[in-house]
């Protein structure tokens, strides 16, 4: 059988990993110089990616850059994958994807007149399903990947088709290692042709690991492989990957995810996780009320900001930042990059919400105006929290403010003064809870009116909230939640318990053993017997808040070095419970965990990047999104996150896995130690954490909506209006009817004259929904777990069959 092989030269550049971004840079400029030089000497072509190393190519040099762009011309330089970089492929949500792709496309279309149609990530630690529709619907038609290995995924050939969760299809070609030591190139050459069975293969080389680039050894030893292996009947030729899946037809089809590959990274850098989820929650929230205030003609829509919000979380999403995996310094790249972008959405935020503001009534004498802008399109129902400060300070001892909530039209509404964030003991600041009904996508108006009132006895010791629909419990003598009981089944029990597990130092779980099951030796945390250090002079659990609208309960735990708080919401009138855990964490090689068992049978699910994947019930590690459920065919519990990605189910019980005392970029080389001896070695997340879940039971189809409500909460102010008001704008409102297929993103667009909208129905079933605009209609139908994009212009919605941004 003639064998054809493509030679793929490429050089694999971390911008940062062991080093910091200004290394990156370097190590890029030289990569990319050398590269370019040996373009004039040799007849090969260099093929590289990743939108971050070409800037600081045009940033640094910009001569090099204008040589590279000849060299791409003629042929000789391919611009390969064409996304923004190299992302971590499981942990971002499916927006993160379509922008890293999205705005990689532009950059390269922009400066170089190319669009790559083959991805290549082959560094990421393991790939979603739910790329197969984005690559798809981005005129992506072929995947390059290495990892998992073989050793860690079995598949029937490493050609395959991907089936999308909603059918879509592309061409994958798992490669070997992408890289070959210098001055063997063509023994990687050779080593590839003998373990790949197929008949058209691509054997990736490029000297060094990280930087290099090709050598003038290895390229003419290459020239040499060639004429030998043209005697020998095979054809070997230098390539690029779209003439590669060009010249292949896979016949095995593959209809899961790419896992399981070092599952410590789904753990490892908890902070910076949650940092993530924040910033891409942010993200599209802001981009929704600002079209939200831009369709009303109320402001310019900020495209240059949002932009660079968005450069700021995909390159936070790198494939050994993300994942925990770089030096510290790494890490406090990437804090600073969301940081970075929170700040700037959040400004956006606030200017389309005072733009909004505009045009409300100013507030009646004695009322405290307080603005919800809901970031759904459809009507619901939820507590808002508000803070605010009272007109004047009530220094009386002897009584304290009485808040009561009404909504627009002047019903009184069920309410509850919490405690507020500021530690001052004076009747000024204050916290209000209150039940509202949200219209969509808009401001919604309340007012509070404030009497005062004696001074109210101490709360009720009170650890139930029971009805004729469900029975919550926190058990006073261990601190858990007991029973989470609806219509009289008992979904979980002696629930949330801190949990330590044996772990070690490497951030990756490189070792065999973890892939079957990260973290030996379970050692649950106990209730504080007399609460010290951080917790002292605190009673062990004790019940913190309780009136019309949830019943607030804090317990302690400790165990070794490390202290956490649970606290419990207990909802009077939903049928929820949230759990905020906060963690003081101070151990090193432990693995921390919240353990949940579970009385429902089923199967185990979790969101993952425009879909739900099936997950693991054996011990090994699973990765998912904003929600984990146990699906019995009817109804699903489901534990709802805020940036929590790693979980555990091991004989009935769910664990929730929160952080790891490893160390920073250390994994297993041949049979030396793990990390240095004798000095102190900096170890990961050894700090405050705090946590935030949900746990509920919905139907499948609703849970991608409900953590899409957990995640992207209205926005509450209490402002006095200054203006008139007489000038509203009326209509220009996104609604959508079905609540089930969920707005993930309303932008203005850079390549259409009009506004994006994204929407996606993350469930197996079908779906319809009609989506308005003003008097503006159109009626979609979705199939399973599909994603549409509309333009909506001037001339009223359109619906595009590729992805837009």
């Amino acid at each position: 059988m003639k064998k054809k092989v493509h030679l793929i030269c490429n050089a694999h550049i971390d911008p940062i990993w062991q080093w910091e971004w200004q290394e990156g840079a370097a190590a890029a400029i030289s990569t990319f110089k050398s590269a370019a030089d040996l373009a004039e000497d040799f007849d090969y072509v260099f093929c590289h990616n990743e939108v971050t190393l070409y800037k600081y190519i045009e940033e640094y040099a910009p001569a090099l850059f204008e040589r590279i762009k000849a060299l791409v011309k003629c042929g000789k330089w391919h611009i390969m994958g064409g996304w923004y970089l190299q992302p971590d492929c499981t942990m971002p949500s499916g927006e993160s994807f379509v922008r890293q792709i999205k705005m990689g496309q532009r950059y390269f279309r922009e400066k170089f007149g190319v669009t790559p149609t083959t991805a290549t990530n082959f560094d990421p630690f393991g790939h979603t399903r739910g790329l197969v529709q984005i690559l798809a619907k981005c005129g992506q038609d072929s995947y390059l990947h290495m990892r998992p290995y073989r050793h860690e995924l079995a598949l029937e050939d490493d050609q395959f088709v991907w089936v999308g969760f909603d059918g879509s299809e592309v061409k994958v070609n798992r490669t070997t290692n992408y890289n070959s030591q210098l001055g063997k190139s063509v023994e990687k050459i050779k080593n590839d042709m003998e373990i790949l069975p197929q008949p058209t293969i691509a054997a990736l080389w490029g000297v060094g690991n990280h930087g290099g680039g090709p050598s003038r050894f290895d390229l003419q030893q290459i020239a040499r492989f060639i004429q030998d292996a043209k005697q020998e009947g095979i054809e070997a030729v230098h390539s690029t990957p779209e003439q590669f899946f060009a010249d292949i037809t896979p016949t095995a089809r593959f209809e899961k995810s790419l896992y399981l590959c070092m599952p410590g990274c789904y753990v490892s850098m908890s902070q910076l996780k949650r940092l993530h989820v924040s910033l891409e929650n942010q993200l599209f929230f802001t981009e929704k009320i600002c079209s939200a205030a831009a369709l009303k003609g109320l402001m310019a829509y900020p495209t240059e900001t949002l932009d660079a919000v968005t450069e700021d979380l995909l390159n936070s999403e790198f494939h050994d930042v993300l994942p925990g995996t770089s030096v510290k310094s790494g890490e406090e790249n990437g804090i600073k990059l969301l940081h970075h972008g929170l700040l700037d959405a959040e400004k956006m935020t606030a200017r389309a919400f005072f733009a909004l503001l505009s045009v409300e009534k100013p507030a009646k004498e004695g009322e405290y105006p307080v603005f919800v802008f809901n970031p759904h399109p459809y009507e619901y129902e939820t507590d808002i929290t508000c803070e605010f400060s009272l007109a004047d300070q009530n220094w009386n001892k002897h009584s304290v403010s009485l808040i009561k909530v009404y909504d627009s039209e002047d019903n009184l509404l069920v309410s509850q003064v919490v405690k507020e964030e500021s530690n001052l003991n004076l009747d000024w600041r204050k916290c209000v809870v209150f039940a509202a009904k949200l219209q969509p996508m808009s401001l919604n108006r309340f007012r509070l009116e404030v009497t005062y009132v004696p001074q109210e006895k101490r709360l009720e010791e009170n650890y139930i909230v029971q009805d004729a629909h469900k029975y919550v419990e926190i058990d006073r003598q261990t601190g858990l939640l007991k029973s989470f009981r609806l219509d009289g089944k008992e979904y979980i029990h002696d629930a949330f318990l801190p949990v330590s597990f044996d772990d070690n130092a490497d951030p990756w779980g490189m070792a065999g053993d973890q892939l079957r099951r990260l973290g030996k030796n379970p050692q649950p945390f106990a209730l504080c017997a007399e609460p010290s250090g951080v917790f002292g002079g605190l009673k062990s659990i004790e019940v913190i808040e309780n009136g019309p609208v949830y019943l607030g309960v804090e317990a302690f735990f400790e165990k070794d070095n490390s202290k956490i708080q649970v606290k419990y919401k207990i909802y009077k009138e939903r049928d929820c419970v949230d759990v905020d855990v906060t963690v003081f964490w101070q151990d090193i090689d432990k693995l921390l965990r919240l353990a949940i068992p579970v009385n429902q049978k089923g199967t185990l699910i979790g969101q993952t990047a425009f879909g739900t994947d099936t997950l693991f019930v054996d011990g090994r590690e699973n990765v998912s999104h904003r929600f984990v459920a146990m699906d019995d065919g009817e109804r699903c519990l489901a534990v709802l996150n805020n940036g929590t990605y790693g979980s555990m189910m091991e004989n009935g019980t769910l664990y929730l896995s929160l952080l790891r005392g490893a160390a920073y970029c250390a994994h297993p080389i041949e049979d030396r130690p793990l990390l240095p001896e004798g000095r102190y070695i900096r170890r990961i997340d050894q700090c405050e954490h705090t946590y935030a879940f949900r746990i509920c039971v919905a139907q499948r189809t609703e849970l991608e909506r409900l953590a899409t409500e957990f995640n992207q909460k209205p926005f509450v102010q209490n402002v006095f209006p200054t203006t008139v008001g007489e000038n509203a704008p009326t209509g220009k409102v996104l609604s959508v009817d079905n609540r089930d297929v969920v707005l993930v993103t309303m932008k203005k667009s850079v390549e259409r004259d009009g506004f994006v909208l994204r929407l996606m129905n993350n469930a197996a079933e079908s779906a319809t929904a009609t989506v308005g605009i003003g008097t503006d209609r159109i009626a979609l139908s979705f199939g399973k777990f599909e994603v549409k994009t509309l333009i909506y212009t001037a001339d009223g919605f359109e619906e595009s069959p590729a992805i837009l941004i």
